[in-house]
């Protein structure tokens, strides 16, 4: 077993520079929890939200990656947006904890009816090998002192974020790891190359909800959501995910299928109950070889949506039925 975590920490430190190169997770859910990835997603609601995530990948291989957080994103007073992630990222013998905290300008359009949402953010992200779990060749090797230690390699980053989003639309670009901080495990890290370093990965986001109201009977509303993310990581390849989801029951329901490449394909279902505590499972499948080795890939979302609150164009945040175009006193 040591030996197969030892292929997984060369296979994960050469990653970075190979095509489908990754080192921010992987969620299939990014349509449901975009602060995940875009700082600017922050107070875009209008509300406070809160949101536990787990993933688990490749379930059943030895050492599959995990993923498991918790992430907060509020509006104040209308313009401005705030928000905060605690995460932690398990990878055979690689451990990764840490968490950002972000702000974002929200900048009213077209007659307020949309919105340009600016976001920065800064994190700190701690990297540990758990050097139990592998043989060395050389124990005594300067390069990995930190590891046969026990020691990890703390350090600091920037995002950058812009989001344009109206009541049924929304256009995303983000770019994690802008200062590209390098980790070094040996004691001596100025004496040569880094062993490595944040590599800047780029998203850009988009989709747009078709609504089919019942005025009649609200519950009998639904909708067709299609959405789309591309994804291209520095010295790596591109990615793309994409597929559509269906709202029903005035959006108190859903079910979608994604696509993700080059051969994922990803079947959700959320459900949200008494409109404030949305509950999102995903499970991914391979459609390749790959699958026999493990049983997909699972992921759960579990949120609380602070009653009370009125979204960026003015209707009640925990009552999607009152008018969306009326605020206080007419206006935001």
């Amino acid at each position: 077993m040591k030996t197969f975590y030892l292929m997984i920490v060369v296979l994960l430190l050469a990653s970075v520079s190979q095509t489908y190169a990754q080192q921010e997770p992987l969620f299939a859910q990014y349509n449901n929890n975009q602060y995940l990835i875009n700082p600017a997603v922050a107070g875009s609601r209008g509300d406070h939200q809160f949101l536990l995530f787990h993933r688990w990948q490749w379930v059943s291989f030895p050492g599959a990656p995990q993923t498991y957080g918790l992430t907060y994103q509020g509006n104040i007073k209308d313009m401005h947006g705030v928000g905060a992630l605690i995460f932690g990222d398990l990878t055979g013998p690689m451990v990764r904890w840490g968490g950002k905290l972000s702000y974002a300008f929200h900048i009213p359009l077209a007659n307020r009816k949309m919105r340009l949402s600016i976001g920065i953010s800064g994190r700190l992200v701690h990297n540990r090998i758990r050097a139990n779990a592998i043989q060395f060749i050389d124990p005594n090797d300067q390069a990995v002192t930190k590891v046969m230690e026990g020691r990890g390699v703390l350090g600091g980053d920037a995002e950058f974020g812009l989001f344009f989003y109206g009541e049924n639309f929304f256009v995303g670009a983000a770019a994690p790891n802008l200062m590209q901080t390098r980790f070094d495990f040996g004691s001596n890290p100025t004496a040569r190359d880094p062993l490595g370093h944040g590599y800047r990965h780029y998203f850009l986001t988009g989709g747009y909800k078709f609504r089919f109201d019942n005025e009649e009977n609200p519950n009998k509303n639904w909708a067709i959501e299609p959405s789309i993310m591309f994804k291209y990581v520095q010295g790596g390849g591109a990615q793309i995910d994409g597929g559509v989801m269906f709202h029903f029951l005035d959006e108190q329901l859903a079910f979608g299928a994604f696509y993700r490449s080059p051969a994922f394909l990803s079947f959700q279902c959320k459900f949200t109950f008494d409109r404030q505590i949305p509950v999102l499972l995903a499970f991914d499948v391979a459609v390749s070889k790959f699958q026999q080795y493990s049983v997909g890939a699972t992921e759960l979302l579990v949120g609380y949506n602070v009653p009370g609150g009125r979204n960026m164009f003015g209707a009640l945040s925990d009552d999607p039925a009152s008018d969306p175009n009326i605020g206080d006193k007419g206006e935001l």
